[in-house]
């Protein structure tokens, strides 16, 4: 075994671990990134900031009551309560999701840990954040269930059981032949959110987040390693943030990019997904429910520029699938130009994600060495004049 398969082998170990927000494996797996990014050569700073590492559950499982109490109001014949309760679910959710509001979520916080490690630059000069998130999730499905049964379909659930207890409202009463099954259909997406990520941490084997993110994690690592060996002059201060609370609703990013001045001359490159066997990706295009933003074209020219020169050919434009979030939309939310590598599985999105099929096999080492090849051209790319 060479010493590169060694070294490999040694952060793989150290990162490979289920690490759940909120967990003793998250602050373990923050230990051996300080360490070893210390090592490295780098000036190493924990960023705390507020968590809620039970969101997930607290969200979903409080908006299924909300439309259980809808439909039971609707079935009792409370039809200004169940108008009331129904409403009452969306503006919880876009409360959660879209605003980063914490009204339930919020009832159990917790400090958690961004760590940065910086590699200084030439004052003035260009300055590169190299970004993944080391935190990991464990749901039932993946994200290719979680759109067509649960993200997709939660609207039309409101509406459907707004318009049914506004049609008993306006007739006094129905048949529970007709609002008993109209009930099972409004409850039925939320029901089965509530499933993939509410149930899945209680019950799922946790998820060692071999893709998710471990493999962005370790080409991170392995560019401190090479970051240490720059000359003192260097034209670019690289840093690499290691990001908590991805998983829930891209907490640890979102503390990050609050520090950042958008008129810097600055740009944020994120990793998500790095190691999967098929094409290196760019995602362009981040947000939320409501809410997109896209990379500024410049960076994203950039980005193909160098692969085109490192790799041979640009990269692949991949498209998030619904409900799904990367760190990138912390920064472009505040205008810091940002842009998401990824990577794709040989039949697209990669699967089974969050599961325990998550493990170290599914890593390819061909896929990290191409994304290790992009980011020291774009390094040196950065140290010469072609600054942006």
């Amino acid at each position: 075994m060479d010493v590169e398969t060694v070294a490999r082998r040694k952060l793989l170990d150290g990162v490979l671990i289920p690490r759940a927000n909120g967990s003793n494996g998250l602050e373990q797996v923050e230990d051996f990134l300080a360490t070893t990014l210390e090592t490295s050569g780098a000036e190493v700073e924990r960023r705390p900031f507020t968590a809620t590492p039970f969101g997930l559950q607290l969200a979903w499982t409080t908006a299924l009551l909300l439309m259980v109490g809808s439909v039971a109001s609707t079935l009792c014949g409370w039809f200004p309560l169940a108008i009331l309760l129904a409403l009452a679910t969306p503006a919880l959710l876009l409360a959660e999701f879209e605003l980063l509001r914490s009204p339930v979520s919020g009832l159990f916080k917790r400090e958690e840990h961004n760590v940065l490690g910086r590699f200084g630059g030439r004052p003035g000069g260009p300055r590169l954040v190299l970004c993944a998130h080391f935190d990991t999730a464990t749901h039932f499905g993946d994200h290719h269930t979680w759109g067509p049964l649960g993200w997709w379909w939660l609207g039309p659930a409101v509406a459907l059981a707004v318009a049914t207890a506004i049609a008993g409202l306006q007739r006094g009463s129905l048949p529970v032949s007709l609002s008993l099954p109209f009930s099972i259909l409004a409850l039925a997406p939320f029901a089965a959110m509530v499933w993939y990520q509410a149930a899945g941490p209680l019950l799922g084997t946790p998820s060692t987040g071999a893709l998710d993110n471990g493999g962005s994690v370790i080409a991170l690592l392995e560019l401190a390693g090479r970051l240490g060996h720059r000359p003192t002059n260097s034209q670019t201060t690289v840093e690499i943030l290691f990001t908590a609370a991805e998983e829930e609703r891209a907490f640890g990013s979102r503390a990050y990019a609050a520090t950042l001045d958008p008129e810097a001359a600055i740009a944020v490159v994120n990793l998500e997904l790095i190691g999967a066997d098929g094409p290196l990706g760019l995602v362009a295009v981040d947000g939320f429910a409501l809410r997109r933003f896209s990379s500024p074209p410049w960076l994203v020219e950039m980005i193909n520029d160098t692969a085109r020169e490192a790799l041979g050919s640009p990269l692949l434009s991949v498209r998030l699938p619904a409900g799904t979030l990367t760190d990138g939309r912390s920064f472009l939310a505040r205008g810091i130009p940002a842009v998401t590598l990824t990577t794709e599985s040989a039949d697209g999105f990669p699967r089974q994600l969050h599961s325990s099929r998550d493990n170290r096999d599914r890593l390819s080492l061909e896929s990290l060495d191409r994304c290790s090849k992009l980011l020291d051209a774009l390094v040196d790319r950065l140290d010469t004049d072609r600054a942006f």
